[in-house]
């Protein structure tokens, strides 16, 4: 028949598929859910704080002249359902390290983007 699935407020649960080809996607944050065997796909998607570290080396300023500057930034997903819905199509079935090295790159690019225009 079934299974009944449940997540913390630190997680959100996604459950998509179903009988007769259903392509919607049920979200749950912090309670439970309802998924058929065989039939649903149910996974979990992390919404702990990941705190990161970007690094920009030798990235020169308009004006050329060389930089070496390190961050910290601390990202999340919310629980804003349009948001959650995005991350999920970016982020499901990806691993943590996969996810904060994305978050990472991206955040390293515009960093370089932004010291570029430095004068």
């Amino acid at each position: 028949m079934g299974n009944i699935h449940t997540v913390g407020p630190n997680q959100a649960l996604i459950v998509s598929g179903g009988c007769c080809g259903s392509t919607t996607k049920k979200t749950v944050v912090g309670g439970w859910a309802w998924a058929w065997w065989l039939v649903t796909d149910v996974q979990r998607l992390s919404l702990e704080v990941m705190t990161l570290n970007p690094v920009c080396e030798n990235v020169e300023t308009a004006q050329g002249v060389p930089l070496t500057v390190t961050g910290v930034a601390q990202v999340k997903i919310m629980k804003n359902p349009e948001l959650l819905h995005t991350a999920s199509e970016q982020f499901l079935g990806k691993k943590e390290h996969e996810i904060k090295s994305t978050v990472l790159q991206t955040l390293e690019g515009h960093l370089r983007a932004i010291l570029g225009t430095l004068t």
